[in-house]
């Protein structure tokens, strides 16, 4: 290839480069006059070649620049002073239309054939502009937004380190962002909780093992006074800029948790009315039923419809004791529930024998046993055992124990009597193989007034107050009342109390 040919090679690989690339390429002559333009200029300012060429390049600008630029070339010339030549720049081109655009520019100077020129590579920037633009409005917007939420937004590094909090996070734990950013999120939170921070961070990272991420929970938090508060937390993981992060939204519940126990605590409020209302009702029901059998049963007799000698006048005076008897038991029960919850019953404990304490229950029950036709039986009961009660309550406890097993047992049967040493308490047991108590009764045993079977419940001749009652004297004693109970095959009850060991042997009575 020629020499000529060679030029000419590189001419049309030169021209083939400065026609298809993006930006566009003007020349410009040291009068500031436009001498060549490739495509790309022609299609960013929307003008022909022919419509450039010779012209001034000022007219791509709009004003003022248009009107500063053949000042600024002169002085260039004059002076030397660059200001943009050879420094890339943002600056607005200005269309053939007369609409104008955001464009990157850069001039560079040259020599050809000894003549000054310059070069200037133009790229419109417009939709790189407007991006920016929306992303700058999003960010804003984004700001606006976590700055103004009531929830606080806490960012944490993938070592647990803050990176940034909104104002509502600074308000709720009292920080300013200077005083959180780079400190360990687990100043946040009490003990244990901060101890155990890193640990979890560490386990989760290495492991995946997710304990709260992705989970909303309530945890405590921890304010800069040192105070703690509850505060719903909710923990997301997110990736930025190929980094693993982690936001935290937080919210202070105290209010919340407040209002709830308000609730709670009128709730029980309304619903002790409402016992001390069906008590109240209960008791004026229960007192009423055997006073007006007995008043009926006295005006028969005092009113000469019955002769006072005959069967009759015996048969309704039997009526007016037992109802009577009823009565003075209802009274005394009622009168204990007075006691205990007013804590003015009394206590007269001493150290006593278990052994012959519930052979006594047993020989002072018996009666009422065979009335049921079963038997009270004594199975185990060590010698050793003693523990200090009022033996008068606890006997009171061990009678209604007793008496509720003979009622629900078979004719018939045995209603066991146990003591032993469990730990260190003694447990009393009551055990018989009855009806049982239905299972859906079972959490409302020891509640007033109540009975299992209340079909029959004057036929069970109970108040419904000695299981309430027995409960009360036994925790007194600081002692436990439960049952173990499967329908249809019995039940056992039993008291655990503290036990006093062979020693006290001296110094007990029974």
């Amino acid at each position: 290839m020629s020499s000529k040919d060679a030029v000419n090679d590189l001419l049309s690989r030169t021209k083939a480069i400065v026609d298809t690339i993006v930006d566009g390429v003007i020349t410009i002559s040291d009068h500031g006059l436009i001498e060549t333009v490739n495509p790309a200029a022609e299609n960013i300012f929307v003008y022909k070649k022919e419509e450039l060429i010779g012209k001034n390049v000022s007219m791509l600008m709009p004003a003022p620049y248009q009107h500063e630029h053949d000042g600024y070339l002169r002085n260039y010339l004059n002076t030397g002073n660059k200001k943009i030549i050879g420094i890339g720049r943002e600056v607005t081109g200005r269309r053939s239309d007369g609409s104008t655009f955001p464009l990157e520019l850069a001039i560079s100077e040259m020599e050809v054939n000894g003549q000054r020129m310059f070069t200037g590579i133009v790229r419109d920037i417009s939709q790189r502009k407007d991006t920016e633009e929306k992303l700058r409005e999003l960010l804003a917007r984004t700001k606006a937004i976590l700055d103004t939420i009531v929830d606080g937004v806490i960012t944490i590094s993938d070592r647990g380190l803050i990176e940034t909090v909104n104002p509502a996070a600074e308000k709720i734990f009292g920080y300013r962002l200077d005083e959180l950013s780079g400190k360990n999120v687990s100043m946040l939170m009490p003990n244990p909780y901060r101890a155990e921070h890193d640990q979890y961070l560490n386990n989760y990272l290495s492991t995946g093992e997710k304990q709260i991420i992705g989970i909303g929970r309530e945890v405590t938090g921890l304010r800069k006074n040192g105070s703690t508060f509850p505060l719903e937390l909710a923990i997301s993981e997110m990736e930025v800029n190929g980094q693993r992060m982690f936001t935290g939204i937080v919210r202070d519940i105290s209010e919340r948790k407040e209002t709830e126990d308000q609730l709670r605590s009128a709730m029980r409020r309304v619903h002790e009315q409402q016992i001390k209302d069906e008590f109240i009702a209960t008791v004026s029901h229960e007192l009423r039923t055997p006073l007006t059998s007995i008043k009926a049963s006295l005006e028969l007799i005092i009113g000469g419809a019955i002769d006072k000698k005959s069967s009759q006048a015996d048969m309704l005076i039997n009526i007016a004791h037992k109802n009577s008897d009823r009565l003075l038991l209802l009274i005394n029960d009622i009168l204990d529930i007075s006691k205990i919850e007013s804590e003015k019953m009394q206590f007269n404990r001493q150290d006593i024998r278990v052994k012959p304490f519930l052979e006594t229950a047993i020989f002072d029950n018996q009666a009422y046993a065979e009335k049921h036709q079963v038997k009270f039986i004594l199975k185990q009961c060590p010698d050793s055992l003693y523990i200090n009660v009022d033996p008068d309550r606890l006997m009171q406890v061990m009678s209604n124990l007793m008496s509720n097993a003979a009622k629900f047992s078979n004719q018939n049967s045995v209603v066991e009597i146990s003591a032993y040493k469990v730990d260190n308490s003694v447990r009393i047991a009551v055990s018989d193989k009855g009806r049982g108590i239905p299972n859906d009764f079972q959490n409302r045993v020891f509640d007033k007034f109540t009975q299992a079977d209340t079909s029959d419940k004057r036929e069970m001749n109970g108040t419904g107050l000695g299981l309430h009652i027995s409960k009360a004297i036994v925790e007194q004693h600081n002692g436990a009342l439960s049952f173990i109970s499967t329908p249809d095959k019995g039940s056992e009850f039993y008291i655990d109390l503290s036990i006093l060991e062979g020693s006290h042997k001296g110094h007990h009575s029974e």
